[in-house]
């Protein structure tokens, strides 16, 4: 039996409020209407919407575009921009299968929490593995970048989409955090015949893949001075670096990790407006705080880092854009001409 749900229709989605605090409002947010099955318990599913079903083989898919929303949970909205997006490119939308899923934390579901629901009881975006499974609040050890790597390796099967050609993971603000850092420590490797593309669109901060941070002063590169580490012991920490990893790749290679991020084909977008070092929304922490004032300068920065890091061919595979007169707007950055080349354009 297929292990996702064959209705594509807004009928069929069950529904219950979410509270996300926005600005000190409180908005409810749709619950998207499909349920992919995740091995972890029996009957355990992550809420996802699709714009085809994948239950049988279809010829004419040449892409898979996963969209990962922000903090504000709303996949929906994340599906949608995906579609206008793809819509924009001629010929895109039938051959692209797109895919929004909705990674929820605990604190999200002010009611009953619906049999079966994965959710997690700390911000998903980082690859947490605290998650649990409703309605009891039944603790499981299980990333959202598993539910990632699973998922893809089910799509990628010769025989559902035969002329598959590439993946795109994109993400914006929270995230463009979860795809950066999928991109960095994500298990998933597609066939030789599949090109990955991963598109970051403003993060609220990036994992660096070596100790060092920019100091304001020299103009370079450097280890932080003992009292800068000693006030900040967590700057480079997972999440802002590959100290103290996560369960989910707790044994992996490290050095191997930072190696390999060079030879990944990541594309970085943020608006030339997202520099309000007083955004609410922003991360406010030391170790984000090492990284630039605002979304815009940590984006800079990082670029900078990496040719760093890795020097200036690292430019040929991560590519960066400032999306001119565009705050921090989700659909408006995916859909402008720099987000439509890092979504569809040829990766040579």
């Amino acid at each position: 039996m297929s292990r996702f749900s064959t209705h594509l229709v807004r009928s069929t989605f069950f529904a219950f409020a979410l509270f996300v605090s926005q600005h000190a409002e409180v908005m409810a947010v749709e619950i998207a209407p499909l349920r992919y099955s995740v091995d972890v318990v029996p009957n355990a599913f992550v809420p996802y919407a699709a714009s085809h079903s994948f239950t049988e083989p279809n010829r004419n898919i040449t892409r898979v575009l996963f969209s990962i929303h922000s903090s504000d949970v709303d996949a929906m909205q994340y599906y949608d921009n995906a579609r206008d997006a793809a819509s924009r490119v001629r010929g895109a939308l039938p051959q692209t299968l797109i895919v929004a899923p909705q990674f929820l934390q605990q604190t999200e579901i002010p009611s009953e929490i619906p049999d079966g629901l994965l959710f997690w009881r700390s911000p998903p975006y980082r690859g947490s593995s605290r998650a649990a499974v409703g309605p009891k609040v039944d603790h499981v050890s299980y990333s959202a970048y598993a539910v990632i790597d699973a998922w893809l390796g089910e799509l990628t099967s010769p025989d559902l989409f035969p002329r598959l050609k590439e993946i795109v993971l994109v993400g914006h603000s929270a995230g463009g955090q979860f795809v950066q850092r999928y991109a960095l420590v994500g298990k998933f490797k597609p066939a030789d015949s599949i090109t990955i593309r991963f598109v970051v669109s403003a993060p609220s901060s990036y994992a660096y893949t070596s100790a060092e941070r920019y100091h304001t002063v020299r103009r370079q590169f450097v280890m932080p001075d003992a009292d800068t580490a000693a006030n900040c012991k967590d700057y480079n920490n997972w999440g802002y670096g590959l100290g103290a990893p996560y369960g989910y790749f707790a044994d992996a290679d490290l050095d191997a990790i930072a190696k390999d991020y060079a030879n990944k084909n990541v594309f970085y977008l943020c608006g030339s407006k997202d520099a309000d070092p007083n955004d609410g929304a922003i991360g406010k922490s030391c170790g984000a705080m090492m990284q630039g004032m605002h979304r815009l300068q940590r984006m800079q920065l990082y670029a900078a880092f990496l040719q760093f890091k890795y020097g200036k061919s690292v430019t040929k595979r991560h590519r960066f854009a400032v999306v001119p007169n565009m705050g921090h707007y989700g659909r408006g950055t995916m859909t402008s001409p720099a987000g439509l080349q890092a979504l569809f354009s040829p990766i040579r």
